[in-house]
């Protein structure tokens, strides 16, 4: 059984007549099942969990980057409690203008081309990381003003010069280096330092004279000035474990997929 999950704002008049069309769509396919409207007070893992226990065989996030994150971190969560197997995967429909950019990351597209990608169920198993106890799938990014990095516990850095740290697994909206190359299922996330003025910081096996990349088991971010991002939606107050989740997720994505 389907189980599409409504964000709040999907209900607004101005999302009306795609969401009409999503539904036809949807029927069309034969891919009807149950939808879940969330409420102000509605939890996405409350009701991803309650379904699951019904009997989901898949879950499909409607809305933003926003629900997406949210149902992530509900996946990940259940795994991790062995509430669900690999086998239940998680789908995604965008709705509202600002999110093109993700659902074209993803292969998906507009919300009906989404309805088509559900159907054709081509299912991606992809790593995850993990930051304190919450999970992204894209990045967790914060400036390099004020942040210490510690990294493996074998050494310290502090970068004074403007720029950005990402922590990356896949690189939605984060400029790498022509030379790197990031693979969401080699088991591994890679640490970018980029800053202006070029300087190396750190020992990267890949980057330009700016931008830093490389592998680590664990780091520790320190600021107490700004806050980890996690997937453009979530922030976390230092300090922030980062590492690889030892959980999957298996999500449906399009063939044209960014990665």
């Amino acid at each position: 059984m389907h189980v599409y999950i409504y964000d709040t704002f999907v209900s607004d008049k101005k999302h009306m007549n795609k969401v009409s069309r999503v539904e036809t769509r949807i029927t069309d396919l034969g891919l009807n099942g149950k939808i879940v409207r969330l409420g102000l007070i509605s939890s996405v893992s409350n009701a991803i969990e309650n379904e699951i226990k019904k009997g989901a065989k898949t879950i499909i996030a409607v809305g933003d980057k926003q629900i997406l994150s949210q149902a992530v971190n509900a996946m990940a969560q259940l795994l991790a409690h062995e509430t669900i197997g690999q086998s239940v995967p998680l789908g995604f429909i965008p709705i509202g203008k600002k999110d093109i950019l993700t659902a074209d990351f993803l292969g998906v597209g507009s919300a009906e081309l989404a309805c088509d990608i559900l159907s054709q169920r081509r299912i991606e198993i992809l790593d995850l990381g993990q930051a304190n106890n919450s999970y992204f799938l894209f990045s967790a990014v914060i400036p390099t003003e004020y942040t210490t990095i510690e990294i493996d516990e074998n050494y310290t850095i502090e970068i004074k010069e403007p720029g950005e740290i990402g922590v990356i697994n896949l690189p939605l909206g984060f400029n790498l280096p022509q030379t790197a190359q990031t693979d969401p299922a080699d088991g591994s996330l890679e640490l970018v330092v980029k800053t202006a003025q070029g300087k190396k910081y750190l020992p990267g096996k890949q980057g330009s004279s700016n931008q830093g990349v490389f592998a680590f088991n664990k780091l520790r971010i320190i600021n107490k000035k700004y806050p980890v991002l996690l997937d453009g939606v979530k922030k976390l107050t230092s300090p922030v474990d980062i590492h690889l989740a030892p959980m999957k997720i298996s999500l449906i994505i399009g063939k044209n997929r960014k990665f």
